[in-house]
């Protein structure tokens, strides 16, 4: 647990942050003397599907997963949330059960919120409403964007889509058209969200590796042609 000037000092930072600027200083003290500091480990699962949808999180450091299978057990949906980011959006003032799993991929800190008293906060500020409202309004574009790619496109092209996704959304820039995922990303994950098998992608990555288009050690993606991945997603 943090310390009194610990908590005091997190909360200055936190105020600053996009997703609570809008709400009033007296908002903001009621939502932050209700949430609680925890750090989990990598491979820890945080809720599953169709659990009570009792807290909404704010990831301060490290990554997590979302996913959804359907009744078969077949792949359905994955997405990441990064580090700044505040989750889950689509249940909020809406389902009463949480719609997918979330776990770490890498050891991570965070902030958990009652979700009844941060609803109640939201809907009372406007400003910060419209903020929530297009944050979930990017997060659907963006999801509306993956499908159209990777629908219809062959195997190749799907695996490099997939990646250029991970860029975009993970990616931080180390250099002149170079940008490299600072979290680790497996081959099972690349071929999750493509719809390829582990093999194919396994083959995909060494051919781009050997033209230079990329680097993967460790589980790590640096991508040495931001140009080259960028013009996929602009298909």
């Amino acid at each position: 647990m943090l310390s009194i000037q610990d908590k005091n000092i997190n909360n200055s930072l936190l105020r600053k942050k996009e997703v609570f600027r809008a709400f009033t200083d007296d908002e903001f003290n009621r939502i932050s003397h209700s949430m609680h500091f925890r750090k989990y480990k990598k491979g820890q699962v945080l809720f599953d599907e169709g659990d009570h949808r009792n807290k909404v999180f704010y990831l301060s450091k490290g990554l997590v997963k979302l996913e959804r299978y359907d009744v078969s057990a077949l792949y359905m949906y994955t997405d990441y949330i990064k580090e700044d980011k505040l989750f889950p959006y689509g249940e909020l003032f809406s389902n009463p059960t949480y719609r997918y799993t979330a776990y770490c991929l890498t050891d991570v800190e965070m902030y958990c919120i009652p979700t009844e008293l941060f609803e109640s906060v939201l809907a009372a500020n406007p400003n910060q409403m419209l903020h929530f409202y297009k944050s979930l309004s990017s997060i659907l574009k963006e999801h509306e964007e993956r499908i159209q790619f990777l629908v219809g496109s062959n195997a190749s092209s799907r695996i490099v889509k997939a990646l250029s996704f991970l860029m975009d959304d993970l990616g931080i820039s180390v250099g002149d058209n170079k940008i490299k995922v600072p979290y680790p990303i497996t081959i099972c994950e690349i071929a999750t969200i493509s719809g390829c098998s582990r093999e194919t992608v396994g083959i995909k990555l060494k051919q781009l590796k050997q033209i230079g288009k990329i680097e993967y050690s460790h589980k790590l993606l640096t991508f040495n042609d931001v140009l080259y991945f960028k013009n996929y997603l602009e298909e």
